[in-house]
């Protein structure tokens, strides 16, 4: 529902992540989607969750969510690449580096937890890995609080049963708990689990 688009921050003479709402994701719904997340996102101060700086409007009064650029690529890539792991930790076991930065990504949602928030979308796909090998868990564009939750929402290859919805699920830290196994799953197999 959102683009995310390098811009300056003139104030601070720095370059930013700054994420939009498409186009065609402008209804009232998708506005408070992304309000959420920045409030969320924002509420977690982490050294791997990516900082939020500020929220602002664009020029036609729709929220922007200001976020640390962050350079570097996806855990996806690295997974899936190994000449891209190779650059990125020369001389290391592939499998250390990648139990490592799970490591890094369960601390991360451990923090979110105990604040009382649930990812709900973990995959490598959302794990940043920076240059210098720092690693943010990105993407709380579908974070909620604990609780019923009729919503299908997710990514199938890493879903846990209740994400599916219906009138049964409930949503806790064991949803997140659940895709982190899945993670591991991915790790050790080199595929997700479904």
């Amino acid at each position: 529902m959102g683009v995310v688009r390098l811009a300056k921050q003139v104030a601070l003479d720095r370059w930013v992540a700054v994420k939009a709402l498409r186009p065609e994701h402008r209804a009232p719904s998708d506005v408070e989607a992304l309000l959420s997340e920045a409030w969320l996102a924002g509420g977690l101060e982490h050294p791997n969750i990516l900082p939020v700086y500020s929220v602002s409007l664009d020029e036609q009064g729709l929220p922007l969510i200001v976020m640390k650029r962050i350079e570097g690529r996806t855990w996806a890539t690295l997974l899936r690449d190994t000449s891209a792991m190779a650059a990125h930790a020369p001389g290391k076991a592939p499998l250390h580096e990648h139990l490592s930065i799970l490591l890094q990504v369960c601390n991360a949602v451990h923090f979110a937890h105990a604040r009382g928030v649930v990812h709900r979308d973990l995959k490598p796909e959302n794990v940043m890995v920076g240059a210098f090998g720092e690693v943010y868990v990105v993407d709380w564009g579908v974070a909620t609080r604990p609780g019923p939750c009729s919503q299908l929402a997710g990514t199938p290859a890493y879903m846990a049963p209740e994400m599916l919805g219906g009138p049964l699920a409930v949503i806790t830290p064991r949803t997140d708990v659940y895709l982190l196994g899945a993670i591991l799953f991915d790790v050790l197999v080199g595929r997700p689990p479904h």
